[in-house]
């Protein structure tokens, strides 16, 4: 047996495992104080069926997703004091990394899965059950949001608020590095987190969530570590598998706010309408090198297919591996998000109709109007034109592709790389051509976001155009 559950104090025997070179034991032991309050004894309780059952399977899962050559759980059930232990967790692996790494996923999965309960008794002689993630207030919770709750906006009713608000992160990357922290620290009593990716190396200069330590392993995992370490009475739920349209309606109905910290254009359109149709607020938020771009969206407002009326083409929009990201741009573009949320939840004033633009070179930010049956886009919903259906002289011809790239188009037309673009005054109808089609409808979807009208994309890029 892998799990089990003993009445009497733990003897434990350490596993011996000739394949492994890594063994790990934790001991939890009962302890004088729990969040400011001096404890004197506690006795847990567990509904034994159940919690064999689910115990049994937690092991189970920990030898298969760290490659565990063996391991052990005993938890003590009834009456304990002060120093016994309470449990422990016993790991053998080939090496010593999956040992801890597993000893430390056991015990934090432990008391979220296995129905087993813990009431402290306290020198009061007030004896309370203690549940897992309740948001309940306790003096360290007090002086947690001591400053935060002097805001007349917010005070005990608003901190009370947050305390009740669940909250979904989609994707836990860039953005989620800045909206992580300060959703937490703001006192939102429940997290979700979606996320399938491994941490790797080249995140850590802006998923500052996690470590060199972590690569490797799953950011929902890493990152729920980091929540509950800033506040343990947080109530984070993870879901190690990509949002698509089978489980989007699932995974969104259980929460009030939806924070979207993707990189991929059709995975926010899917959460837009997954929003719309459960009645969610949206907030949302994309980066591109030194710009990031901003909005949230209400039940029946403005939303982000008013946006992108026609869904653009796959993979239009560069990702940071493809077009690079300054580290603090989606870090603090995460943190608005997350004050988004929060003032959504106290009844301010957010972005609903609104499309905020920001530019970390200049510091300069620019705000747009949304409307709502695709208004903002004037002039076409199309914008992504095919060369043999138009006529290009009614067009100024713009290369936007970086000096060194070939072949040189052969068509009369202007070089402007791409970043330059944006400072540019277009006067005149102008079809924008890059290589494939992918950066300059990226382009033309952010200079037609800023109000510029008579700009296009040429599909497919330089190599349809000279075919034609």
């Amino acid at each position: 047996m892998k799990f089990s559950l003993s009445d009497a104090p733990i003897a434990a025997e350490h596993i011996t495992h000739n394949a492994a070179g890594g063994f790990v034991v934790f001991e939890g032991k009962v302890r004088n104080h729990a969040e400011g309050r001096s404890v004197v004894g506690l006795e847990y309780e567990a509904f034994p069926e159940m919690a064999l059952s689910q115990g049994e399977a937690l092991v189970q899962e920990a030898i298969e997703r760290f490659g565990l050559s063996e391991a052990r759980v005993i938890h003590r059930v009834g009456q304990l004091t002060i120093g016994d232990t309470a449990v422990v967790v016993q790991t053998a692996s080939p090496h010593r990394r999956e040992a801890f790494e597993a000893c430390e996923w056991i015990m934090d999965q432990l008391k979220w899965r296995v129905p087993i309960w813990k009431r402290e008794t306290y020198s009061s002689g007030v004896a309370e059950w203690v549940v897992p993630g309740e948001a309940v207030s306790s003096p360290v919770d007090d002086e947690m949001f001591a400053r935060q709750m002097r805001l007349p906006e917010v005070g005990p009713e608003g901190q009370a608020a947050l305390a009740g608000a669940r909250v979904l992160l989609v994707g836990v990357g860039g953005l989620a590095a800045g909206s992580l922290p300060s959703l937490v620290g703001s006192g939102i009593g429940t997290l979700g987190l979606v996320d399938a990716d491994l941490v790797e190396l080249s995140n850590l200069h802006r998923q500052t969530l996690f470590a060199a330590s972590d690569v490797g392993r799953l950011k929902v995992e890493r990152a729920a570590v980091f929540a509950r370490r800033l506040r343990p009475e947080l109530t984070v739920q993870t879901f190690p598998v990509r949002l698509a349209g089978g489980n989007a309606e699932q995974l969104v109905s259980g929460y009030d706010w939806i924070v979207d910290g993707t990189d991929s254009l059709n995975t926010k359109l899917l959460l837009d309408r997954v929003c719309q149709q459960l009645g969610r607020p949206l907030v949302t938020a994309s980066v591109h090198q030194f710009e990031g771009q901003l909005m949230t969206i209400r039940p029946g407002g403005p939303c982000l297919a008013d946006l992108f009326p026609e869904p653009p083409p796959e993979h239009c929009v560069g990702t940071c591996a493809q077009s690079g990201v300054l580290g603090v741009v989606p870090s603090l573009m995460g943190v608005l998000q997350a004050n988004e949320v929060i003032k959504g939840i106290l009844g301010l004033p957010v972005l609903d109709d609104k499309l905020l633009l920001f530019d970390f070179r200049t510091l300069e930010a620019t705000t747009i109007r949304r409307k709502s049956s695709g208004e903002l886009s004037s002039g076409s919903s199309t914008w992504d034109v095919d060369a043999t259906s138009i006529n290009l002289e009614s067009f100024e011809l713009v290369d936007i592709r970086e000096p060194h790239e070939t072949p040189e188009l052969t068509r009369p037309h202007r070089k402007v790389p791409m970043a330059e673009c944006y400072e540019v005054e277009w006067q005149r109808p102008t079809l924008f051509v890059c290589a494939s089609g992918r950066r300059s409808y990226r382009l033309v979807a952010d200079l037609r976001a800023r109000g510029v009208r008579g700009v296009f994309s040429l599909q497919g890029g330089v190599e349809c155009l000279e075919r034609d």
